[in-house]
């Protein structure tokens, strides 16, 4: 028997519903459809150890230019994304996704013991061009805030990863009418995380992804 995917709830940190995340100067978001402004975004398979683990993700790249620290900072403000949450302009924005489906048991009643999810996530992170035309110094403080932003972004994907089990129990404890619900209630759970994560760091600067 063919089985269709019943259910959908996302959760984007760029994310039940919906929730978006992300990183200021350094920093990180939550919830509601992804803004459509910002730079274009290049795609690249996820190869680097901090998103190690995490399945279904993908990492894009919006490209800056500068030759100091001021200029690369002015160019990012320039392209960089909005939290849909709150508005703010960040620097990175992660989002993830949980999808579910179940199939129909014998009597044509929904099996939600046999309920199933799918996890994806991504990732926009900055990317400077011609870094070797830069200054050493600036180079090595823009590779630490690197490694700061994609920790902070990680951390939000692959605690959603982590927990995701949550949604897939709610949804098994459930009933076929109530099901889809007791998803979105388990996502919504998961994303207070979140929302509360980017207040403690406030967005990651507290980590180290601030730059300069």
């Amino acid at each position: 028997m063919k089985r269709k995917w019943t259910g959908r709830a996302m959760f984007q940190l760029w994310g039940g519903a919906a929730l978006i995340v992300g990183a200021l100067a350094g920093s990180a978001q939550a919830q509601s459809p992804a803004s459509g402004a910002g730079p274009a975004a290049q795609n690249a398979p996820d190869t680097d150890a901090a998103f190690a683990g995490i399945p279904n993700l993908e990492v894009s790249y919006y490209e800056v230019r500068g030759n100091s620290a001021e200029t690369i900072r002015k160019a990012i403000n320039a392209v960089r994304p909005r939290d849909p949450n709150d508005g703010v302009a960040v620097d990175a924005l992660a989002r993830w996704q949980i999808n579910w489906r179940w199939p129909n048991g014998a009597n044509g009643a929904c099996d939600l013991s046999r309920a199933e999810l799918r996890f994806s996530g991504t990732i926009l992170m900055p990317r400077l061009v011609d870094a070797d035309k830069a200054p050493k110094a600036v180079v090595r403080r823009w590779s630490a805030y690197i490694e700061a932003l994609k920790k902070h972004e990680a951390t939000h994907i692959r605690t959603a990863w982590t927990n995701s089990d949550r949604v897939l129990a709610a949804i098994r404890a459930s009933d076929c009418s109530g099901a889809t619900g007791a998803g979105k209630a388990a996502v919504a759970e998961l994303g207070r995380f979140d929302v509360e994560y980017d207040r403690k760091t406030k967005h990651g600067r507290t980590e180290g992804a601030l730059f300069p």
